[in-house]
């Protein structure tokens, strides 16, 4: 393999699957991840001038504030470019003005502010205001593709307001179905951090115009996120039947048969894809404690993770149109 520089990201899991004091401690954890700068995902770009214009947000401190292959967006961006899509970034607050003229807007990890209040308690607070929603959902109305990626909590709800104004369930939590137990910790882990999404298992929608008008997808590989659902026509990625959504304390919250990891659908004249694992597209290659490197992102070789990018991607534009 190739040499690639490494980038120390020290995922602590512990915290993303706390436990009791009076559960089995955690067997192992991710020390780092690794880039996989040299990586180049074989397919056939559009061959026609769309003139498709993607804004990616870092002004609300996304995945894009970071530099380089810190990201872990290297091939996303290589993809893109590739794929003829013209992509810009947005420095400032989302506005009506700033949105006009573009096709795509890609808001990719959307942390909350976090309010420490004078008694104790803590407020999670998204970033994004009145005027950005409003800016955005009347975008979409008129046309636009949005692309929005979340996480687990605390990280999550920062994209709250956004999703409800399109009538996106949101539950800020850990996902966890016993068909795919914890990596750090199979028996007593609240948090399935990794599912093998595939139609033999019923976890992916085949039906759903992105992966049946697209390049081949017939594995998607997905980390530990938040619960998300829709309308069950719109799941992209659907969970397994009676999945449960775990709360910070590792207490269940709620479980449900609706539950997806992956929904696209349209909104008046545009589209909107939300994803609630913000890793799914990224270039990481994660290395736990004990030695093993694992493929869990757009790269791994086993599954078709680049391919639904592409037809993502393809599916938003409004200037793109597959058979």
């Amino acid at each position: 393999m190739p040499s690639r520089p490494v980038i120390l990201i020290f995922f602590l899991l512990a915290a993303s699957c706390a436990h009791a004091a009076d559960q089995k401690p955690i067997k192992k954890q991710t020390i780092d991840a690794e880039a996989d700068s040299n990586y180049r995902h074989p397919f056939e770009p559009l061959a026609v001038e769309h003139g498709t214009r993607v804004l990616i947000d870092r002004y609300h401190k996304t995945i894009y504030t970071e530099e380089g292959f810190a990201t872990g967006a290297h091939v996303m961006l290589d993809i893109m470019n590739r794929d003829r899509f013209d992509v810009s970034y947005i420095e400032t607050p989302v506005s009506e003005d700033l949105l006009q003229g573009q096709d795509v807007l890609i808001i990719h990890g959307l942390p909350n502010d976090k309010i420490e209040l004078e008694n104790g308690g803590v407020f999670w607070k998204s970033p994004l205001i009145d005027a950005e929603i409003a800016a955005i959902v009347r975008w979409v109305d008129q046309g636009g593709g949005l692309y929005v990626s979340l996480s687990h909590f605390p990280g999550g709800s920062g994209a709250l307001p956004l999703l409800e104004a399109f009538a996106v369930k949101f539950r800020d939590g850990y996902i966890y179905s016993k068909e795919y137990p914890s990596f750090t910790d199979p028996v007593n882990g609240h948090c399935s951090h990794y599912f093998g999404m595939s139609a033999r298992d019923n976890t992916l929608n085949t039906k759903h115009p992105i992966i049946k008008n697209g390049l081949p997808v017939a594995k998607v590989d997905y980390l530990c996120g938040a619960a998300i659902f829709r309308n069950p026509e719109d799941a992209v990625l659907p969970f397994p039947p009676g999945s449960e959504n775990y709360n910070k304390g590792d207490t269940i919250s709620e479980s449900s048969d609706f539950y997806a990891g992956m929904i696209a659908f349209e909104y008046g004249k545009g589209k909107v894809v939300v994803a609630a694992d913000q890793g799914m597209f990224r270039d990481f290659i994660f290395t736990f404690d004990t030695g093993e490197k694992v493929y869990v992102t757009i790269t791994n070789p086993d599954n078709d993770n680049a391919n639904l990018f592409i037809n993502m991607m393809r599916w938003l534009s409004p200037k793109i149109h597959t058979p």
